[in-house]
């Protein structure tokens, strides 16, 4: 048989293929290899079951934790926010006389606690810089503002807030 003038090459009637003036045979009948042997298969299969049986619940349980991290970390910087919002305002309204309670207090020291416990070191210095503002019975410390709190606050807040979800800088 003549190859086609295309440049494709043509196959004959026997399976051969012809390219140009040389004639070869794809693959002779019976020897092909055999990799896919029936016992290869079974050990590929039960080896990916027993992976999959494994290792599934163990990344379930590591991102699992990963995730009940990040949520307990949220509601501390929300608590926080909240307590800072409450200060914020009592100043705002009434600057003279306002002084938090000692529930307020008590609860700005355990959001302070959470705190320490699920953030860096850097997160919660940003966080002590805005509580030594804050003391019992005076308002904001001294001569700083209502602006310069809420200010110390906010990047606090950024602090946090970045070590959770990454926030543009």
């Amino acid at each position: 048989m003549r190859p086609r003038s295309d440049g494709w090459g043509a196959h004959d009637r026997q399976g051969s293929f012809s390219v140009g003036k040389t004639r070869t045979r794809a693959v002779p009948k019976g020897s092909e290899p055999m990799w896919t042997h029936p016992l290869t298969i079974a050990f590929v299969a039960v080896g990916s079951s027993l992976l999959t049986i494994f290792l599934t619940p163990w990344l379930h349980h590591h991102f699992w934790r990963y995730q009940a991290r990040d949520e307990l970390r949220l509601a501390a910087i929300k608590e926080f926010n909240r307590l800072t919002a409450d200060f914020i305002a009592g100043v705002l309204f009434d600057r003279m006389s306002y002084s938090p309670n000692k529930e307020w207090f008590a609860a700005l020291n355990t959001a302070g606690g959470e705190i320490q416990v699920l953030f860096s070191k850097e997160a919660f210095m940003a966080v002590q810089a805005v509580d030594k503002m804050i003391r019992p019975g005076l308002g904001p410390l001294g001569n700083k503002s209502t602006d310069e709190f809420v200010e110390a606050r906010d990047a606090a807040l950024r602090a946090l807030y970045r070590e959770v979800i990454p926030l543009p800088r």
